[in-house]
Order: C-alpha cells, then sequence, then structure tokens
C-alpha cells in the first residue's frame, strides 16, 4: 500500500526557509530525487497566512532562524516547531529542523557545536522536530553548493515520510479493524441470544418428553421394549445434558453466569447425593469413593448450590467416561493450606498427556489421544466449570500421570 501511494503520488514537502541559495540546493536536490513535490515559504509568519491546502504536507523542513530582507530576526525555527505541533492536522507530521553551525574552517567552529549547535538541537527536539541537521554558515552556497548536507538530508526525509506513511497506513488498518471488531461483536451478541432462545426451548421440551418416557419405562414389561426405551432414554439425558451446558455457555458469554451463594450446611446431602443420582448407572456411581480428611455431612460453605452441581456433574461424567473400565474413582474434600476447602476428582485411566494439559479447559476442546475412548460430547464442560469455579474467586488445575491417572482439583474460598 504504501509503494502504491508513493508511485502514484508525490511526497509533499514544505519548505521554509529565508535564504534563497540554501531553498534553491534543497529544491534541486528533490528534485534529482524525483518523488518529491516542493512547496517554500521564507518564514513562519508567511506559510501560516498562505498554506491553504486542507491536507496536511508529508513533512516539514524548517529553517532555525529566520531573518527579514534587512536581516531583523523574524522568528526562530523552535517557535514554528512549536505552532505547527498545536495544529491538529500537523501534529503527526514530521519536522527536520536545518541548524545553522558556523564555518569548519573557523577556529571558534568546534566551540560552537558543542553550545550554539547542540542547544539549537535539544530545543528542536524538545519543542516536537523528529531530527535536525545543520546546514553550514558563512559560506557562499552559491559557489559551494557541495558544503551543504544535500544527500543527509534527502537519506533523512526518505526516512521520515516512510515512516509516516507506514503510519498512516497502520492507523488505517486499525480503524478496519476496530470496525470488523465492533461487527463481529455484534453478530456474537445475536449468536449468543439465538443460542440461549433455541437452548432453552429445546430443554424445556426434552424435559417433559423425558418425564413422559421415565413414566412410561416404569410400567413397561417386555425385556427387549424395556432395553429401547432406555436408550431413547438415555439419548434424551445426553441432549438434555448438552443443552445445559450451551444455556451456561450463553449466560458466561453475556456476562450473565451470576452466584446465588447460599450456607451449605450438609455437602453430601445438598451437592454430591443430588449429583450421584442424576448420574444413574448405579453400579458405576457405587464404585465412587471418598477419601477426603473432612466428614462429608459436616463441610460447611457458602457457594452456589446449583453452580457447585454442574461442577462435580461434570467432573464425575467425565471421570466415568474417560476412565479405565473398572478402574477406580475418588473424590475428597481438604482444608486448603489458604483459608478456604480444596476438592479433588481422581480416576484410573489413560490420564493426560503433559503438552495436552493446558488445553484442558479451552472452549470447545476434545482432547485426541489414541489411548483415550472416544466419547460423545461438544468440549464445553470443564470450560463451564473452569469459569464456575472462577466466578466463585477459586481457582482449578490438573495433575495428571499419563497413562495412570488424572486428578481434577480445585480450591475455593471459604466465603464466595
Amino acid at each position: 500500500m504504501v509503494q502504491q501511494r508513493k508511485k502514484s503520488l508525490r511526497v509533499r514537502v514544505v519548505l521554509i526557509e529565508d535564504s534563497d541559495a540554501t531553498a534553491a540546493i534543497i529544491a534541486e536536490a528533490l528534485a534529482e530525487a524525483g518523488e518529491y513535490q516542493i512547496s517554500r515559504y521564507v518564514s513562519g509568519e508567511e506559510f501560516f497566512a498562505r498554506f491553504t491546502s486542507r491536507s496536511a504536507p508529508d513533512i516539514f523542513l524548517v529553517d532555525s532562524i529566520i531573518y527579514d530582507g534587512s536581516g531583523k530576526l523574524l522568528s526562530s525555527g523552535v517557535d514554528i516547531v512549536t505552532r505547527l505541533k498545536q495544529i491538529k492536522k500537523y501534529q503527526s507530521v514530521p519536522v527536520i529542523m536545518l541548524s545553522t553551525v558556523g564555518d569548519e574552517r573557523d577556529p571558534t567552529f568546534q566551540q560552537m557545536v558543542k553550545t550554539f549547535y547542540y542547544q539549537q538541537k535539544i530545543s528542536g527536539l524538545t519543542a516536537g522536530a523528529a531530527d535536525v541537521i545543520y546546514k553550514p554558515h558563512g559560506i557562499d552556497l552559491e559557489r559551494d553548493p557541495a558544503s551543504f548536507p544535500a544527500a543527509e538530508l534527502i537519506h533523512k526525509v526518505r526516512i521520515l515520510t516512510e515512516r509516516r506513511f507506514l503510519q498512516q497506513e497502520l492507523r488505517r488498518k486499525n480503524r478496519q479493524l476496530r470496525q470488523k471488531n465492533r461487527e463481529l461483536a455484534k453478530l456474537n451478541h445475536n449468536y449468543i441470544n439465538v443460542l440461549s432462545f433455541v437452548s432453552h426451548e429445546f430443554r424445556n421440551s426434552l424435559m417433559v418428553i423425558g418425564g413422559f418416557l421415565r413414566r412410561l419405562a416404569r410400567k413397561m414389561e417386555g425385556e427387549a421394549e424395556q432395553r429401547d426405551l432406555d436408550s431413547i432414554i438415555s439419548n434424551c439425558e445426553f441432549m438434555e445434558d448438552m443443552i445445559d451446558r450451551y444455556l451456561i455457555l450463553s449466560r458466561i458469554e453475556m456476562g450473565r453466569l451470576r452466584l446465588n451463594p447460599t450456607d451449605i450446611d450438609d455437602f453430601y446431602g445438598e451437592i454430591i447425593e443430588p449429583v450421584l443420582k442424576r448420574l444413574g448407572k448405579k453400579h458405576l456411581v457405587d464404585s465412587i469413593e471418598y477419601d477426603g480428611s473432612l466428614e462429608l455431612r459436616k463441610i460447611r460453605l457458602t457457594a452456589d448450590r446449583y453452580l457447585l452441581q454442574i461442577v462435580f456433574s461434570n467432573l464425575f461424567n467425565n471421570a466415568l467416561k474417560y476412565g479405565r473400565e473398572g478402574g477406580r474413582i475418588v473424590y475428597g474434600v481438604d482444608a486448603g493450606e489458604e483459608q478456604g476447602l480444596r476438592f479433588h476428582v481422581w480416576n484410573e485411566g489413560p490420564g493426560i498427556a503433559h503438552d495436552r494439559i493446558g488445553q484442558v479447559f479451552g472452549k470447545f476442546q476434545r482432547l485426541r489421544d489414541k489411548n483415550i475412548p472416544e466419547q460423545k460430547g461438544i468440549g464445553l464442560g470443564l470450560y463451564n466449570v473452569k469459569e464456575i469455579v472462577k466466578l466463585h474467586g477459586g481457582r482449578i488445575w490438573v495433575e495428571s500421570d499419563y497413562g495412570k491417572w488424572v486428578d481434577f482439583i480445585f480450591w475455593l474460598p471459604e466465603v464466595s
């Protein structure tokens, strides 16, 4: 984009310089470069009075000291730069100040460099100039034009204008990116709204269907019919679980997942027992062991009962689905080293490879591993678990011995 601009439009240079000889040398050097269009003004006052372009130039070249025809000092380059930087449309335009230094053949030249020139340079940069170079003073430039540092000036002009074009292009791209982000945010908001609505409606219908199926199952006598109905109920429960996960995701994405903390006085009766009952598969549920140091029914905490049930439901489900067949599943609650409670759900099984642990809690992440049995799922369960734990002010992590076991551990503060 920058290259296309440079080929199609010449770089617009404004030169504020009182010396005709200096202006002629600069104009000739820019003309030889072939990519510049120069406008010259003999003073800052003339520029501010006569420059009427709606768009800013691409670079300013400003003499450090401006005199009128009689030799009277009109203004300094520092004053001009300061004024330019106070005008909004010129603030991003680079300025090179042309600072005057004495004749190199003068015995006092080095002293002038150390004092006058460096003072000018510091003042110019402080005022907002991008660079300062010096031009010779006391030399007849008409007779000795080679003494003017034209090559250095062209080099710096090229660097600064190239940088300006790149910055303009970057700002344009950033504007486009912000607009795209606004459009994506709107689309995402609409998507979440639709997801929430559809999931809610599906869930209501499935709960009605599931309820009637369970009533029908209790009346079934034939073994084959019972088996078929159990399969239908199982698939219905899977869809209910999937929709619940989408509903939680929609609330997370829209910032509507809120805590409703209550005092839980019977951790087993209020959290674990309801979860185990909903899991079904009694022979599997009975194999889940407790190994915590705290007595389950005496554990007290403040938390959102419904959301904490979702956490354990997901962790138990994962242990049942991905654990070794017939392997142990153990959960526990202990007093943490910090003020709070430490929970964990551990199971024997293939575990998780060390380099994959960081992916476990990702949204829509499903780990692919030859040692992990393929299961139906959408990759939201553990993401929702992580967000629920964070909402309680806690944290969650995973430990695993690949090929042997995996342990999901989370900590909650005493009061959320």
